[in-house]
Parts: structure tokens; sequence; C-alpha cells
């Protein structure tokens, strides 16, 4: 990950957890180019067709920009899946399922997808935990050690419908 794409990263994160402090679940869209715009959804978490909406939204608004990179984050709750001796994350919105099964492995996260017109695609989750009462506890977030990368999951979930409206089947830029 380059400098700037890195940079985008930790100012999108520190966004929702800004937003997860002050009680809200928001999904944050930031697309870098000429000019950058910063988009939220409150609702995406809550309704997989607004989710799909707003994915879509980005996506228009940065076929009207000179995109360098895009980035969606989005609280989630992630879970370790093995299948065919194979680990894989697993991801749920925090509406639904109920709280984190910590038996199972479950864990908060910012899931995180970006786009880099130098670099390509790279996805990634930053932790974080919960008081009893439901308060956001960040652990010393400072960049590179709490941000890991991850496959994403082709068979859905955020950032899914953003990267297709944005890229070809080749991962090639398809709009302007």
């Amino acid at each position: 990950m380059n400098f700037e794409s890195h940079v985008l990263v930790d100012m999108t994160v520190k966004q929702v957890q800004d937003a997860l402090a002050k009680g809200d679940q928001p999904a944050i869209a930031v697309l870098e180019g000429e000019p950058s715009r910063t988009l939220s959804n409150s609702a995406y978490l809550r309704d997989p067709a607004r989710a799909e909406a707003f994915e879509r939204q980005v996506a228009e608004e940065a076929n009207h920009i000179d995109l360098e990179r895009v980035i969606l984050a989005v609280p989630q709750i992630s879970r370790p899946e093995t299948i065919d001796e194979e680990t894989s994350v697993q991801l749920r919105s925090p509406y639904t399922g109920g709280p984190v099964l910590e038996d199972d492995g479950e864990m908060h996260v910012i899931l995180w997808v970006l786009w880099d017109a130098e670099e390509g695609h790279e996805s990634g989750m930053v932790p974080y935990r919960r008081k009893r009462d439901g308060t956001p506890v960040f652990d010393a977030f400072d960049g590179s050690d709490y941000i890991f990368s991850i496959p994403l999951n082709v068979g859905g979930g955020p950032g899914l419908v953003l990267l297709r409206e944005l890229l070809s089947e080749k991962l090639r830029r398809t709009g302007p």
C-alpha cells in the first residue's frame, strides 16, 4: 500500500471510530481526486437495499471526478471460518444475528475496501472492542499495527457493489 492510501485508510477509520464513539454506525466513503468528496450513510448497516444504493451513489460520484483512490469503511462483526482447511473471514452487520459471539471467535471490526489508481484494490479491517455498556474501545490505534489485509468475500458484503460499478472484469477502471 502506498503512503497516500495508508493515510486515507488511517483517516477514514478514524472518522468511523469517531462516529461509533458518538453512537452512530455509518458507512463512510472518501473519494480522493479532483475534487475530493466524503459521503456517509447511517442506514447502510440496517438495510441491504440502501447499502447497495449508497455504493452505487459512491461509484456515480467517482465517475464525476478525476479519481485517484476511493475507500469505503463500515463497522462489521467478523468471524473466522475454516472451509477445506482454508481460513476465511465471514462478516455480518452489527444489526443482524445479535451480539458478538466471542466463543465463535467473533469480533467488532471496521472493514475497509480501497481502490487506488496506481496499486489497485486492497481490503482489510481494524478490530476494536466494546465495554459491557456498549461503549467502543479503540486500543491505541496508531496505524499499521492494527490494520491487516483480508481477501474480499466474492459472495457479497461491503464494497463489492462499489468495486463492480467502478472496475471492469479485469479490475481496470471503467469510468473517466
